[in-house]
């Protein structure tokens, strides 16, 4: 009996003592997220639409502007490559470099272009550039 009456008070004073600390809403769990900064995405490729046959410089201009947001972004995620211990897999590099050739490919057959042969080239052009914006997106660590 002696030692339930100290143990009562004992556990009282506990109990008062520990549930003084209010908890945040997120439960008494601190924050451990970790934040991860990636470069904006890259403006959607100029549509085949918006340059005729006699144009066709001035939108091979616009796709290597495009490439060289995109490469600046391809470097990034190189450095951060899994085999390097970051967050990008191998195997979506190994992509995106297949989506880069097909694009300087494309970009070739430009200069090679007749008025004949202009649309189906400005899509070919426009589509690789579209895939491979796509391959670098989702390449992004979430």
């Amino acid at each position: 009996m002696r030692y339930l009456f100290l143990a009562v008070p004992g556990l009282l004073l506990a109990v008062t003592l520990g549930c003084g600390k209010k908890n945040s809403e997120s439960g008494g769990v601190s924050d451990t997220s970790i934040s991860v900064t990636t470069p904006p995405a890259v403006e959607a490729p100029v549509e085949a639409r918006d340059f005729s046959f006699d144009e066709r410089q001035g939108f091979a201009q616009s796709i290597r502007t495009q490439l060289t947001d995109l490469d600046g972004q391809i470097a990034q995620l190189s450095a951060e490559a899994k085999s390097k211990g970051g967050a990008v897999s191998d195997r979506a590099l190994a992509r995106i470099r297949e989506s880069r050739k097909a694009v300087d490919q494309n970009l070739k057959r430009i200069d090679a272009a007749t008025s004949d042969t202009w649309e189906a080239v400005k899509g070919r052009v426009n589509k690789s550039v579209e895939n491979l914006a796509e391959a670098v997106e989702g390449a992004m660590p979430k």
